[in-house]
């Protein structure tokens, strides 16, 4: 898988450097902030919306489902890291780096196990917004390797990390859904909903 792996991610981040267009895109996705502030915003907005009472109740559990999975794969990402170190990339290859040289294990991805936790537990309650926070989520994982930080099965693993905390969340962990009804309902009393 290795070698698989590492020919993957030559092919991905050897388009790097040959189209400045396309650099300065995967430098604005691959930025720590630009999209996890968009899907963080996203979320906000999911907060808020839907027209009838119960579309506007399953976006809000959509969202603290969304925030519970974050700290779920989150727990287990950092327990990886704690156990098992991968070096990035550019530790060891010559590689088209288009971002800094990030010094935590490459294995899992951080970025994609947060777009995918995100992601996967809107997806159930609001397709629209789900499929649009999953496409961020690819696309911040691609820009990951395009930009010479992770390796193709690092995004892999992370996506799988935050897919798997994520169906946990939403259809696993039944016992929170009434802490959850009960935080909808009193941000509501307090015109927070």
């Amino acid at each position: 898988m290795g070698s698989l792996d590492y020919e993957v991610f030559r092919l991905v981040n050897g388009l790097a450097g040959n189209w400045p267009p396309l650099d300065r895109l995967a430098q604005l996705l691959v930025n720590d902030y630009f999209l996890t502030t968009l899907m963080s915003l996203m979320l906000l907005a999911l907060w808020f919306s839907g027209n009838a009472e119960t579309q506007r109740r399953r976006n809000q559990l959509a969202v603290l489902r969304a925030i519970i999975s974050l700290l779920l794969a989150n727990l287990v990402l950092k327990g990886c890291n704690q156990v098992f170190f991968r070096p990035r990339p550019f530790t060891y290859n010559q590689v088209n780096l288009l971002f800094y040289h990030p010094s935590d294990s490459s294995l899992p991805s951080n970025p994609a196990t947060v777009g995918f936790a995100l992601a996967m537990a809107v997806w159930p309650h609001n397709r629209k917004a789900g499929c649009l926070l999953l496409v961020l989520a690819i696309l911040f994982a691609i820009s990951r390797v395009y930009c010479g930080v992770h390796y193709p099965l690092d995004v892999i693993v992370g996506a799988g990390l935050g897919s798997l905390s994520a169906y946990l969340v939403v259809r696993r962990m039944r016992f929170l859904n009434p802490l959850l009804g009960k935080i909808v309902g009193l941000a509501r009393r307090v015109c927070l909903a």
